[in-house]
């Protein structure tokens, strides 16, 4: 049984580290901006163990014009537990969330192996593929938050 609810960032530093950040050490797996105001963490159980994380973090993007912006980071799912909804379970319930909370769009930067997740998921790529050092190549990703009717 899949279930998502908010979690501590400190929850995040293990999948960070297996699966995003191999050149780090876990106590270095936190972001600049993991405590700021607004920033949530969403982790996905399967079976009451965690297997998917996202980080969410209230940050403009100077590509886009709308007020109410927020950024994902640092989204992974365990290998184990991949191709079983537990990604789409995460951003379902943050696009809820966002939704209560008035945002306009959501912006990620997109390694290239994810992103016909994101486009599945209904991301739009903007500009060139670049290169994050240590990382590798993404590209610019973007989704409108609409508003329930």
């Amino acid at each position: 049984m899949i279930k998502v609810k908010q979690i501590q960032s400190k929850d995040c530093f293990p999948i960070r580290q297996q699966i995003l950040w191999r050149h780090k050490n876990l106590e270095d797996c936190g972001i600049d901006v993991d405590e700021q105001e607004g920033a949530f963490h969403l982790g996905v159980f399967l079976n009451d163990e965690l297997v998917c994380i996202g980080s969410f973090f209230k940050q403009k993007h100077i590509q886009f014009s709308e007020q109410n912006q927020y950024r994902l980071r640092a989204m992974a799912t365990l290998s184990k537990a991949q191709k079983q909804g537990a990604a789409k379970a995460l951003l379902d319930f943050a696009f809820e969330r966002l939704q209560n909370q008035n945002q306009e769009i959501l912006w990620c930067d997109a390694r290239i192996i994810a992103i016909g997740f994101y486009e599945k998921m209904g991301f739009t790529k903007l500009g060139e593929m670049y290169k994050i050092p240590l990382i590798g190549p993404h590209y610019l990703m973007w989704k409108a938050v609409k508003r329930k009717m």
